[in-house]
């Protein structure tokens, strides 16, 4: 009785390398004849014509589906680039995949692969675009926030730097949120490194004409996301993904009190986008009574608001 085939161990090492995924010409290419190939593929999960799937699902096993599928040419990027080249923290569901020739979407468990039709300059085993690349095509797909926490990440985490990307940016046509990029890279110098950073900056500082601090400066007891010297204050922007462990933040802050004398305000997501005044006004009277001498403008949502209140007690 004829042995059945089996994969061998150099195609098994393939499969391995590429997180279970194989095409039908690497199988055959290993001397797997057609009729072997049905009998062993009963076993794998056909993801695309040609395109198997031989162990678990993953978000590798979508990438490398994808690359594969796409053929010669095929590059990721988008979200998916820039979660490979450590920008994004968490996988995206969606991967976008450029390709010479246009090729139809296909799913891997829980993740949606996307082809678009162009090039890219590719970089890696698993290929994905330039961190430039990866960064303004998110951008066309993504809303404010998430194109400015993409761009503060790969700029603050040294993936790049602000004349490369405005050189990408330039090169394009048109991309979404080109000004927001470009006034981004304009201020990188300004220490600014989260989307919440870039939203007190916008939302609360500048509209109420309160003064600039100093950024991401180092102090014994730690790092603080914003500082004012004179004043004795300190300003956090707390992120809930980087602030899980609340009582080292608390640790710091009384530290910070004891040893400095500084005063520590936090602010998350929610007071800046939904009291941005109310937060001026704070940080306007702790500035106040540790000496400065400004006033705390009224922005258009203050005047709005004050308009209304006015209108209410006639």
């Amino acid at each position: 009785m004829r042995r059945a085939q089996q994969p061998s161990v150099r195609l098994l090492r393939t499969a391995s390398d590429q997180a279970g995924v194989l095409t039908r010409q690497q199988v055959r290419g290993d001397g797997i004849t057609r009729h072997a190939l049905a009998r062993l593929s009963k076993g794998w999960t056909r993801v695309a014509d040609g395109i198997y799937l031989t162990g678990e699902a993953s978000w590798e096993a979508a990438a490398w589906a994808g690359l594969l599928r796409g053929g010669e040419g095929a590059v990721l990027s988008g979200a998916a680039s820039a979660y490979l080249h450590g920008i994004l923290r968490d996988a995206p569901s969606e991967l976008e995949v450029w390709v010479p020739a246009q090729r139809d979407d296909i799913v891997v468990d829980q993740y949606h692969v996307r082809f678009r039709r162009g090039a890219r300059s590719a970089r890696g085993q698993l290929r994905r675009s330039s961190v430039e690349e990866a960064v303004l095509d998110l951008a066309n797909r993504s809303d404010e926030d998430s194109t400015v926490a993409a761009l503060t990440a790969a700029l603050a985490g040294g993936k790049s730097v602000p004349s490369k990307m405005v050189a990408g940016l330039d090169a394009r046509v048109r991309t979404r949120h080109a000004a927001l990029i470009r006034d981004l890279c304009d201020s990188a110098s300004d220490g600014i490194e989260s989307a919440l950073e870039w939203r007190f900056h916008h939302r609360v500082l500048v509209p109420h004409g309160l003064p600039i601090p100093e950024r991401q400066v180092k102090k014994a007891a730690g790092r603080a996301d914003t500082l004012y010297a004179d004043e004795l204050l300190i300003v956090e922007l707390d992120g809930m993904r980087d602030h899980r462990d609340w009582s080292k933040d608390m640790m710091r802050d009384n530290e910070h009190a004891i040893t400095e004398g500084l005063l520590t305000l936090r602010y998350g997501w929610g007071a800046v986008l939904d009291s941005a005044c109310a937060v001026a006004r704070q940080v306007g009277a702790a500035l106040a009574a540790r000496g400065w001498a400004g006033v705390v403008g009224a922005c258009a949502r203050c005047r709005k608001a004050g308009s209304s209140e006015g209108s209410s007690r006639d």
